[in-house]
């Protein structure tokens, strides 16, 4: 019997093609930095660090595709912007650059700014190390987020006040994200995400205007280069899901605010896979390995087997417990559901620590 690549069930998922079963790619982030003993900031200041610790999640949770870096901060700390740095989560970005600037006064965009040539290197050193059988993931900072990161609420205010200078500022945005395609594809990644959660925000008629011809070079020049692009968007994104489609991408991501099922109609439409949306608080983080199992279950059923990867909603918190992503890899990849009582919720999880102090452990 022909043995069949992980990747490649994520490979025919993104060409709409029906699938043995579905594929599933966890969006690990900074949860990778817990699996082997670390905070956020030391995790992603160094590609071995990102190997480590996203190679064992991809192993530890049965992923078919994995993320190289969840980090939408790169682009924006490498062309100028300070970053706030947290023990449990990725960096956020705490000053505007183009606030004191404009945008002829940034630094060229290289692949040597910042921490760019880590983010590269970590996808060039884990396509080696599980790329073979597993799909890699390059997430770059999409363009109409970028642009916020850059100029803050300035930004929106010229949507409105200066349209002429908001859109300089995206096409700019737009061609750092495509530069960052080329750069992620070249170190081995198999599928471009641009991530742009701040597209939720705005209204189609914005959507439209300001963020489908940005997104168009990226996704033009990942398809030429052979490779695969995604969208994601964070949010109630739901009034935006068929521009998103309409960008033509080989598949669009979000969270649960959004209705699998309805966006499961517009996908056969559109011919454009979608992937989603576990719940990444109410049951990830809080519930219990058979809530999960059960909310995979529920996915699985709204998505089918054509175009459709399983995911969470979004990047995956740091204290997720490791039973709850396992017990998804199993029933997803093994077809294997825990016990309803089995596994401690976070919780339980605080008590029995504290519980086991009070003892003298």
């Amino acid at each position: 019997m022909k043995t069949i690549h992980r990747k490649d069930l994520v490979f025919k998922a993104l060409r709409c093609e029906e699938t043995e079963r579905v594929p599933w790619v966890p969006f690990t982030g900074v949860h990778c930095a817990k699996l082997i003993g670390m905070d956020a900031a030391e995790f992603l200041a160094s590609p071995e660090n990102i190997v480590r610790g996203v190679a064992l999640a991809a192993e530890k949770y049965l992923a078919d595709g994995i993320c190289a870096v969840f980090d939408l901060q790169i682009e924006a700390e490498a062309l100028g912007c300070s970053l706030k740095w947290s023990k449990n989560n990725p960096p956020a970005v705490s000053s505007h650059v183009l606030e004191n600037k404009v945008i002829e006064e940034l630094p060229e965009f290289t692949q040597e700014l910042g921490r760019i040539p880590c983010a590269l290197k970590a996808t060039e050193m884990l396509k080696e190390k599980i790329g073979a059988d597993t799909a890699v993931f390059g997430l770059i900072c999409g363009p109409f987020t970028l642009a916020l990161h850059l100029a803050g609420a300035d930004f929106l205010t010229d949507m409105i006040e200066q349209p002429d200078k908001a859109k300089a500022l995206l096409d700019y945005c737009a061609e750092v994200a495509r530069k960052m395609s080329v750069w992620y594809l070249e170190a081995g990644a198999d599928v471009v995400a641009l991530v742009d959660p701040m597209t939720s925000q705005i209204s189609p008629r914005h959507f439209k205007k300001y963020v489908m011809s940005t997104v168009r070079p990226a996704i033009e020049e990942v398809k030429a280069r052979k490779g695969f692009v995604t969208l994601f968007c964070c949010g109630d994104a739901t009034k935006n899901i068929e521009l998103m489609m309409q960008c033509v991408p080989d598949g669009i991501a979000f969270d649960e605010q959004v209705s699998l099922s309805a966006a499961r109609e517009l996908s056969c439409k559109h011919n454009v896979a979608v992937e989603g949306n576990l719940h990444l608080t109410t049951t990830l983080l809080f519930g219990s390995p058979w809530e999960c199992a059960e909310d995979a279950r529920r996915c699985l059923q709204e998505g089918g087997v054509k175009g459709f990867i399983l995911s969470p909603g979004c990047d995956i918190p740091f204290d997720t417990p490791e039973y709850n992503l396992e017990a998804v890899g199993r029933f997803a990849v093994l077809n294997e559901t825990p016990a309803k009582e089995s596994g401690f919720t976070p919780l339980e999880d605080a008590l029995a620590s504290c519980d086991m102090a009070a003892e003298g452990f």
